[in-house]
């Protein structure tokens, strides 16, 4: 299988990209590189330094390669910062979430796994937390993943995306 690995040189990315791998995937890591550094991924993976804010970015990539699946894990993630400067998040993590989601259709990538958070459960009614946990995110970064997760279902029904 052939994936892209969007976030792919952050910490938690360089783990997947490691142990897809060693699985026998094909990789292709797309990174802008806020947080992440190159030098978590092995030189021998190809990769793309880019933002799912740009249209442009994300063309390059997808028409690089013809991928099997995308895997996002690229966001901010900081819950305090998200309160203070809620445009940023919406800009990077929803309209960014959303333009990976859309290029994904218009190139025939039907599986896509998200990397959500616990923090679109809010405070929790119970423990542990199952995804029958009723959704009340309390800061903006929660907010963000839930939108995410929203659009991943109606483009799911929709489109025929699948995802996790």
């Amino acid at each position: 299988m052939k994936i892209l690995i969007v976030g792919g040189a952050g910490y938690i990315g360089s783990h997947i990209v490691l142990e897809a791998v060693k699985a026998g995937h094909e990789v292709v890591v797309f990174d802008n590189l806020s947080s992440g550094f190159k030098d978590n991924i092995d030189s021998s993976i190809p990769f793309f330094k880019g933002s799912t804010l740009s249209k442009k970015d994300l063309s390059g990539v997808m028409n690089s390669n013809h991928f099997d699946c995308v895997i996002y894990l690229a966001a901010y993630k900081a819950a305090g910062e998200s309160m203070t400067d809620p445009s940023k998040y919406a800009s990077n993590n929803i309209i960014g979430g959303i333009n990976l989601i859309k290029a994904c259709i218009q190139n025939n990538i039907d599986k896509f796994i998200f990397s959500s958070s616990a923090a679109v459960y809010g405070k929790p009614e119970y423990n542990p937390i199952d995804e029958e946990h009723s959704i009340n995110p309390i800061n903006y970064y929660g907010y963000t993943k839930l939108v995410i997760e929203q659009n991943l279902n109606w483009f799911s029904k929709l489109e025929g995306l699948r995802y996790a």
